[in-house]
């Protein structure tokens, strides 16, 4: 007879302090991260950084990073006591 995942959990995890569960939880999850869908290797920590600065919006040059932070000033400094 073939022992089920819930049978597995109940008898041997369960039972565990939060610690211990928590530690198996995390080698669990970074041997299958380790992999993709179709159980191949993935290469580990891909680069993201070939993204950067690849965002242009509307304005002609790029972001108007002073414009974004005047309008978050103004959000920030509002009371808002006008509204009731």
């Amino acid at each position: 007879m073939s022992t089920t995942v819930e049978q597995i959990y109940s008898k041997t995890i369960l039972p565990l302090a939060d610690s211990e569960k928590l530690e198996i939880a995390s080698k669990i999850l970074a041997e299958v991260t380790k992999k993709g869908r179709n159980g191949e290797l993935r290469r580990k920590g891909g680069d993201i950084s070939k993204f950067f600065g690849m965002y242009k919006g509307n304005h002609p040059d790029g972001s108007d990073n002073e414009k974004i932070d005047a309008d978050l000033a103004r959000a920030y400094a509002d009371t808002h006591k006008d509204e009731d």
